[in-house]
Order: structure tokens, then sequence, then C-alpha cells
């Protein structure tokens, strides 16, 4: 059988400026490449007639793309995510809501999920890592 291994996430964000706050600032990744995604290479792949820019961040064994889409908006039912581990979750949400980002927990049972927004809609599923 193949082996397979996660190779990246990409979401759709507004703006460089709000990509770099929360991929780079707060998740600590670093930007490693900025490339434009041409309208006929959009088209063929995801049947979008529009060009666009795109980031690739990396670090901590997550590579995200993140594609610049300025009227981005959230359309129907989205139930995609990012899933990540943090050494300390809930000092991770504490710098997430002290920098303006919104942080959802649910309590199921003795356990709690917790969400944050990008910003542009994207969810992460910040999670405790096993110590």
């Amino acid at each position: 059988m193949t082996r397979i291994t996660f190779h990246h996430a990409a979401v759709v964000c507004r703006s460089r400026e709000t990509a770099d706050r929360f991929y780079g600032d707060l998740l600590g990744l670093r930007a490693v490449k900025e490339r434009v995604l041409d309208e006929s290479l959009a088209e063929e792949i995801f049947e979008i007639r529009q060009s666009c820019v795109f980031l690739r961040y990396e670090g901590k064994g997550l590579a995200v793309e993140v594609f610049l889409v300025e009227d981005a908006g959230r359309k129907g039912p989205r139930f995609e995510h990012l899933g990540v581990e943090v050494e300390d979750q809930k000092a991770f949400l504490s710098r997430c809501e002290s920098a303006g980002v919104k942080v959802k927990r649910i309590r199921r049972g003795e356990k709690i999920l917790a969400f944050v927004d990008d910003g542009d809609g994207n969810l992460l599923e910040i999670k405790q890592s096993p110590r």
C-alpha cells in the first residue's frame, strides 16, 4: 500500500495583512513563498476564472497555502477546518483573545473543544498536544 502523508491545507483570506497576522504572528509560521495563480490555471484547477496571489506558510509540522481573494465570503454551510496541536492550549487561546481573535469553546462532557477564526472565516481547531 502507498504511504500517504499530509502535505498542506489551503484556505482563502481577504488580505496579506490578515494572513500574516494570523498564520505568521499567532501560529508562528513563516511565509516561504508568494506566487500568482493566473486566471487560466485557476479555471483549469478550480473552475474559477480569476487570478489571485497565494502565499505559503510553513513551520512546526504545518504548511498552509493562503489564497488572497479580496471579496472572499462565506457561502452556505461550511464544515471544513484545520486541526492543529499546540503545547499549551490555554495560553495559546488567551494569546488569541488578547489579539482580538474570536475563540469558541464548546464543552463536551469533561472535554473542551476549542476553535479560533483566522479573521477571514477559516476555522482552526486548537488541540492540546499530548505531553
